[in-house]
């Protein structure tokens, strides 16, 4: 365990479809909206899409903000506790930030990405050291450069800003260089006094790695990924069970604690890792460790802490929600988890909508509650669905709807090998139809029913912007290989095992018939969306 620093963390986002922001900084607890979305889905016969209404997730994450968020013009940041005015600290500031990331995936609001902006602006401006503005040099722990470089990676991919993903590689460089060594084996230290080598010093190393090879393509990140999860799986990782141990201390010892927080990003990495490379021992790692937090770590099924001042459940709730988004694990998982967000909601106490990370006992209604302790029933809220998604059923045939037209489908121009697909208005063709039949793992093969000998493909197996999407004779390449990943709202993403930073995307979101389909970095935006509808 962290000594006084890991009683914080551990004693240490997401989603709503509202943001009220502040107005005032002299009024910092006066808050107005400023975005409401359109969360009306469309009813269409047999279509998997879900009414995704969810007044317990907004009202989570509204309250959250009503407590804690503070505004003055593009200065956004959470305080530290409701008697506590000033900025949360360092590595709490960079969970709190990618708690409104967590929010951004399920709304893709406009008012969300701003607010994303501008606390990472923020944090900047209010972290720098003597070096300046991008300087955490000050800063000698590790994971805490890692958690706010996880921010930052995430808010590149969200808006673009080439800043962030600077800052992000910089928090990996500065943690690996300083961090990593040949004694115990390999790892990265915990902090510049070499204390321990613990799961909180490599597990958000991994992440924020994986993050980076996804926007850079440089495989030196992901190799040094890689060899730290060979040594995090070699030194403090049950095989047996999916414990993951806290550290090992420079004479050996490993300390046997097995902290939710710390299991959860080691999920959060293996399943990155899987989704990165299709290697199915980090999938299986993954489940292990989930599995393990739910049969042991958990009170009656309710993941529960008994102390303060700390996240504790947030880091496994997003690694469980990616887990099961990624690998259609719906059936496996949703009942558990519904149980879990319906424990947090009732313990909030009313006159906040505030939860605390005891999910056995109701929030106290005081005036100490801080932030980072409130984060992970925020979260619970969002990753789970009001009701459980319908998931993709091995062997079914579906119409794929793209959502920049939704009277048109996914579809074959021909039989042979080498027709290229597009989208096309809905005509009940056997060329718009597909069997949707697993391949393990989450990965799915899209057999076209007018030629059943043939798959959906990506040209040539190609990882290239622009790759055609075509169909050919089936075969056992990750070209024909797709995760079909839940993007909340009822609408689907297809990503290649060939290239799984990228989905398929109707070209140009063009919505007339005849346009092609084609691959392309995920981007979150509407031409990459699919709804499935059972035929």
């Amino acid at each position: 365990m962290k000594t006084l620093k890991s009683n914080l963390f551990g004693v240490a986002v997401t989603f709503a479809s509202v943001l009220l922001l502040l107005s005032s900084c002299k009024k910092a607890e006066q808050s107005l909206p400023v975005d409401k979305l359109d969360l009306t889905t469309k009813s269409a016969a047999n279509a998997l899409l879900l009414v995704e209404a969810n007044p317990n997730a907004d009202a989570a994450f509204n309250s959250f903000n009503s407590s804690f968020l503070v505004s003055s013009g593009t200065t956004q940041y959470y305080k530290e506790a409701l008697n506590v005015s000033g900025k949360d600290y360092f590595w709490r500031q960079a969970l709190d930030i990618q708690m409104v990331e967590d929010v951004y995936l399920r709304t893709q609001s406009s008012a969300h990405r701003t607010l994303i902006t501008n606390m990472l602006n923020t944090f900047l401006q209010q972290n720098q050291g003597s070096g300046g503005l991008y300087d955490w040099n000050w800063n000698d722990f590790n994971d805490d450069l890692q958690w706010a470089g996880i921010a930052f990676a995430r808010g590149y991919q969200i808006t673009g800003n080439t800043t962030y993903l600077n800052q992000a590689k910089y928090a990996f460089d500065r943690s690996y260089n300083r961090g990593w060594t040949t004694e115990l084996g390999g790892g990265v230290w915990w902090d510049v006094n070499h204390e321990s080598k613990s799961g909180l010093s490599n597990n958000p190393e991994m992440i924020l790695g994986c993050y980076i090879y996804e926007a850079t393509k440089d495989i030196g990140y992901l190799n040094k990924v890689i060899a730290i999860y060979n040594w995090v799986k070699a030194t403090l990782y049950n095989s047996a069970t999916g414990a993951v141990y806290e550290n090992i201390r420079p004479d050996g010892t490993v300390s046997a604690d097995a902290n939710v927080y710390n299991i959860g990003a080691f999920v959060s990495a293996a399943n990155h890792l899987h989704r990165l490379t299709g290697n199915a021992v980090y999938y299986d790692d993954a489940k292990r460790s989930v599995d393990y937090v739910r049969n042991n770590k958990t009170v009656n099924g309710i993941m529960t802490n008994g102390q303060r001042q700390g996240t504790w459940q947030s880091e496994f709730i997003r690694g469980l929600g990616e887990f099961v988004r990624d690998n259609n694990l719906w059936s496996t998982y949703y009942t558990w988890m519904k149980q879990n967000a319906d424990a947090a909601w009732n313990i909030r106490r009313t006159d906040r909508n505030l939860m605390w990370n005891n999910w056995t006992t109701t929030t106290p209604s005081d005036n100490v509650t801080t932030a980072v302790e409130c984060i992970g029933g925020v979260i619970m809220q969002q990753i789970t669905p009001t009701t459980q998604p319908t998931g993709i059923t091995n062997n079914s045939v579906y119409r794929l709807i793209p959502k920049i037209n939704e009277n048109s489908a996914l579809d074959i121009a021909g039989s042979a090998s080498g027709s290229l697909a597009g989208i096309w208005d809905w005509n009940n063709g056997l060329n718009q139809k597909f069997r949707m039949v697993s391949l393990g793992y989450g990965y799915f093969r899209l057999v076209p029913q007018h030629n059943t000998g043939t798959s959906l493909d990506v040209t040539g197996g190609s990882a290239e912007n622009n790759t055609p999407i075509e169909i050919w004779t089936s075969n056992n390449n990750s070209s024909q290989a797709f995760k079909v990943v839940y993007d909340y709202h009822g609408y689907y993403k297809l990503k290649p095992k060939c290239a799984p930073s990228s989905c398929v995307n109707v070209a140009g979101a063009n919505p007339a018939n005849g346009t092609k389909c084609v691959l392309w970095p995920e981007s979150n935006v509407d031409q990459e969306r699919f709804a499935l509808a059972v035929q």
